[in-house]
């Protein structure tokens, strides 16, 4: 090859490099200064990067927890964004297998992605799902790993509640308003099927009054609610997140109904959902630890490059069903122990 063939070979490389990083959105660094090969056995750091799928209010709350966990453990941490979208979503995990990252934590924009996330990232790059788990169990192994709650719980909890306020009342024929999530997500599908499964086996007769994909969107439930409400008649309104919630409540208030005429729930336990509930607008939500997952996630994927036992030191407990996937628990968040949280 002549020496203006290896400039151009050069050339067309960094381009691509630069191609992949600029593919996959806007980027931001924490932790301790970047490491060369050298040093890292030197200095025990690690590189790694955070691909965030999209920054709603919960997953933004995660976002600065994983940049905390990072520092906090002295881990080179480059956030990366994929807007949700799901070819960013590979071209990051390629940026970070091309900068040499130790490890890439995954937010997945949708559960089937997973698989193409780990084809991308290659042999020597661990990966963690964080938050939003694989639609295939099997795909995680020793390289490969989910942190996050067990979705089967959150919804299970909603259901409770609500099973528990309407045979306190003498009511067992219960109508609802479900407000869903993305479709595609495992969470999605888990929270819904878990709360109405919890009021079923309570002994409620539920009826359906109406079905809302949200995507966990404050406005878009609210857009959604505000089409909905005129004539309609229900007993309560299942979130599958307090963003839906919220935007459920002013929707109603639009509306000019008292949005505490029926129990709104929720799940996050994030801090507009804790006034909400403070206020009696919303009866309860189920709280989320964006800093127990997001430690967990970073402890997990610094175990899985060391080598050490996946569980060791993130707080988390190993799921039952699966090895590779680390659950940090969900607890259920009333007018009784908000101020707890």
């Amino acid at each position: 090859m002549t020496k203006k063939n290896r400039m151009m070979t050069g050339l067309i490389c960094a381009a691509a490099a630069m191609a992949l990083i600029t593919g996959c959105g806007n980027s931001t660094s924490t932790g301790t200064a970047a490491k060369t090969d050298s040093a890292q056995a030197a200095d025990g750091a690690y590189d790694m990067a955070y691909v965030v799928s999209v920054e709603d209010e919960w997953l933004g709350l995660l976002k600065d927890e994983v940049e905390k966990a990072a520092e906090k453990k002295g881990v080179n941490m480059e956030v990366l964004y994929s807007g949700d979208d799901t070819l960013k979503l590979i071209d990051c995990v390629e940026a970070a297998k091309s900068s040499g990252k130790d490890a890439v934590l995954i937010n997945l924009t949708a559960a089937e992605e997973a698989k193409a996330c780990i084809e991308a990232a290659g042999d020597d790059m661990k990966v963690i799902f964080v938050n939003r788990e694989p639609d295939d169990p099997g795909l995680l192994n020793e390289n490969v790993a989910a942190v996050g709650s067990d979705e089967r719980t959150s919804g299970r909890f909603q259901g409770e509640y609500l099973a528990e306020y309407f045979k306190g009342i003498g009511k067992t024929d219960v109508s609802y308003v479900l407000l869903r999530g993305t479709d595609g997500l495992v969470h999605t599908t888990l929270r819904s099927e878990g709360v109405i499964s919890a009021m079923e086996e309570a002994g409620l007769k539920l009826e359906k009054k109406a079905f809302v994909e949200a995507d966990y969107d404050r406005d878009t439930a609210k857009h959604e609610m505000d089409t909905i409400l005129p004539g309609l008649d229900f007993d309560c309104i299942i979130a599958n997140n307090d963003a839906m919630a919220i935007g459920a409540i002013l929707a109603m208030e639009d509306a000019g109904l008292d949005a505490g005429s029926v129990p709104i729930v929720g799940i996050d336990a994030t801090e507009d959902a804790k006034e909400e509930i403070r206020s009696g607008k919303m009866a309860m939500t189920v709280f989320q630890s964006a800093s127990g997952q997001a430690e967990g996630s970073v402890q997990a994927a610094i175990n899985l490059i060391e080598g050490k036992d996946l569980a060791q030191d993130t707080g988390c407990e190993v799921s039952a069903d699966n090895p590779y996937t680390l659950y940090f628990p969900f607890v259920p968040v009333t007018a009784e122990n908000v101020d707890k949280f």
